[in-house]
């Protein structure tokens, strides 16, 4: 009897010693809930991304974002143009105006295409004829410099496209408009 009572413990205790690793080994990689990090990414939506006031420092927001969930809506926000993004998957979008004290704009353009292909896609189809290719953070990143008063930065990561809009042409503003795209992939690769 002493030896089946020792063998039910040994079991038990070899039960909780696995179970506490993948436990363990979930939490490492960030799955704590089942969700992989990568699921997570996906489950983020364009509004999660949008920087707060002073997350880029010095920089508010201008007035309450525009978002887009349908086609109609996103007609409404950018007419004509909306067509490339609905052949390509979109799902959904949010625009957000920034100013700083100085009255600098910056526009804030960030569409779910549903997945990475769709949103590569949308970022290759886009390409204007002036670029600088911007591989900083990301693969597929550039600053487009063909406005005469401003910059924008694109980029494609996983399933978002972003374009930030700077309506200014100088170094200082393209570091700012980089600041942006930056602080937009982090919240992206932390899952917000």
């Amino acid at each position: 009897m002493s030896w089946k009572f020792d063998k039910q413990i040994l079991y038990m205790a070899i039960a909780i010693i696995a179970t506490s690793f993948f436990i363990s080994c979930g939490e490492e990689n960030g799955d704590i809930d089942g969700i992989g990090s990568e699921e997570k990414a996906k489950d983020i939506t364009p509004i999660e991304l949008l920087p707060r006031d002073n997350d880029i420092s010095g920089w508010m927001r201008d007035g309450t974002f525009s978002e887009a969930t349908n086609y109609a809506s996103l007609y409404d926000l950018i007419d004509g143009a909306a067509q490339r993004f609905i052949d390509n998957g979109f799902v959904s979008a949010v625009f957000q105006n920034y100013r700083d004290a100085s009255g600098l704009q910056l526009e804030l353009r960030i569409y779910d295409m549903d997945s990475d292909e769709n949103a590569r896609r949308v970022y290759d189809e886009l390409a204007p004829a002036s670029i600088i290719p911007w591989i900083d953070i990301v693969d597929a990143g550039r600053i487009d410099n063909s406005a005469l008063a401003a910059y924008s930065v694109e980029f494609q990561y996983e399933h978002i496209f972003v374009q930030d809009i700077i309506h200014e042409k100088s170094d200082r503003s393209l570091e700012i408009a980089k600041m942006f795209a930056s602080h937009v992939i982090d919240l992206m690769k932390l899952g917000r």
